[in-house]
């Protein structure tokens, strides 16, 4: 790969135009839709409508997302030599945005196959579509963000847009998907109208982002990028992109599980119907949407390392307060789902906005850019964390006695108390482990930056 250009001297930062935050973090809206379609409804797609084994249900989700190990680090390889009038990334948004909202659509039409193993085997494969459809498109849109700015702050502001999109994708297919449901007629003919319109709203966002990018700074393509092996050697000799993503992937596979769990803590410990997620949904991502900018203010107050782990301790703390929760504590529920919605706000912001720093220690190191490397090894390790979180909530399930028709067993709800409260917080507070040796400061940052533009101006320090 050739060296990357020289850069501006460090400390002139060249504001992002607001419209192109806009535009960028609309995209998210598309791609959260996908991701909470699929880890809260999906799962619950295989029990309640196919009626498939939840231990069954949880492997057919797992064993799709193997592939995106291989080909999220190959699509960043991909973007970072691409050559083309739109540049690097955004091409992939343009000609990726309908295969992404078809394939969508196609996870959630009903099989009509007699064999429970039949059914399942179909639903994976179309899963495995649908998250190869989602690389296409993910992989460099997360790239560009290193692209866009190498200002520490600027780059958390560029990501707070992303996280609001993020967060109003969360809170439309959280919030919208069962009513869809029931407006389509319920059951299989619920979830494939419920797809339809989703997976319009997929691919028009998706080219909305395109065009509204057209003016974002792009940096040269590079020559040839390494083999896959490689690309994850050099992943590795990053010690600050390891510790974080380490800890993203701990946080990520309790996300997952919490995620799966909702509908089923929903439906069997609160007692409500599926469509109280329309209720629970706006309170959590409400709350989350809201916060960013106060986390944004906090992160630079603090720094996003500090800010960071206040918003692992607030999560930590209402999920096991949620396990004590009653059936009859519906008020005292909705208040700690507002909280929760305040510590998953940071949890939004704070990973995708340091990834781009560990990118920029790298470029130190060796000199190149390599954003689609790294951005495709760390969505590799995000999908591969989320994946087994529902696949922890099958065998939860499975082990609880749950039974996709009559009554449950008294064993079912606390099963899923377990499994929704406090698989989720040990996660997280098992990546307080990796995270409390990242140590990437705003100082250290800036150091780099100058190291940067020393080696760019022909200058060694």
């Amino acid at each position: 790969m050739k060296p990357t250009p020289p850069r501006a001297p460090a400390g002139a930062v060249k504001k992002v135009a607001t419209s192109i935050k806009l535009a960028y973090g609309f995209g998210d809206i598309g791609s959260n839709i996908f991701i909470v379609s699929s880890g809260f409804f999906l799962l619950f797609f295989l029990t309640n409508v196919l009626g498939i084994n939840p231990a069954l249900a949880g492997l057919v989700l797992l064993f799709p997302k193997l592939w995106d190990v291989v080909s999220d680090p190959i699509m960043g390889a991909i973007s970072d030599r691409t050559r083309s009038r739109w540049g690097r990334r955004r091409p992939y948004l343009l000609f990726g945005a309908l295969p992404f909202g078809l394939s969508f659509l196609v996870m959630f039409i009903a099989p009509g196959y007699e064999s429970e193993s039949a059914r399942a085997l179909h639903v994976a494969l179309m899963f495995a579509l649908g998250c190869t459809a989602f690389t296409v498109v993910n992989v460099p849109y997360s790239s560009m963000v290193a692209e866009m700015s190498d200002d520490y702050n600027e780059r958390m502001s560029i990501t707070s847009f992303r996280m609001i999109g993020s967060s109003i994708g969360v809170l439309l297919a959280g919030g919208l998907a069962m009513p869809l449901v029931e407006m389509g007629g319920g059951g299989a003919d619920g979830f494939r109208f419920m797809g339809i319109v989703f997976g319009a709203a997929i691919a028009l966002i998706t080219l909305v982002c395109f065009m509204g990018t057209g003016r974002a700074r792009a940096l040269p393509v590079g020559d040839i990028a390494p083999p896959a092996i490689e690309q994850v050697r050099i992943a590795l000799k990053n010690r600050p992109f390891i510790l974080l993503m380490a800890s993203y992937m701990l946080q990520s596979t309790g996300i997952g599980v919490l995620m799966a769990g909702l509908i089923y803590y929903i439906k069997h410990v609160m007692m409500l119907p599926e469509t109280a997620m329309g209720v629970v949904f706006p309170i959590l991502f409400g709350a989350a949407i809201a916060f960013i900018p106060v986390w944004v203010k906090v992160g630079k107050k603090l720094g996003k390392i500090r800010a960071y782990r206040i918003g692992l301790a607030i999560i930590c703390v209402m999920l096991v307060s949620t396990f004590f929760t009653q059936a009859s504590q519906l008020a005292l529920f909705h208040v700690q789902v507002f909280l929760l919605g305040i510590g998953f706000s940071s949890f939004q912001l704070f990973p995708f906005s340091m990834l781009p720093d560990t990118i920029e220690y790298d470029e130190m190191k060796s000199g190149m850019r390599r954003e689609g490397i790294f951005s495709g090894v760390w969505a590799s390790g995000q999908k591969m964390a989320y994946s087994v979180g529902p696949g922890i909530m099958g065998f939860a399930l499975a082990l609880s006695g749950f039974s996709a028709s009559g009554p449950q067993g008294a064993n079912v709800a606390t099963g899923i108390r377990i499994a929704f409260c406090l698989l989720p917080a040990a996660a997280l507070l098992l990546s307080y482990i990796p995270f409390g040796a990242y140590d990437l400061t705003e100082e250290k940052f800036e150091e780099i930056k100058r190291t940067i533009a020393g080696k760019g101006s022909g200058g060694m320090r």
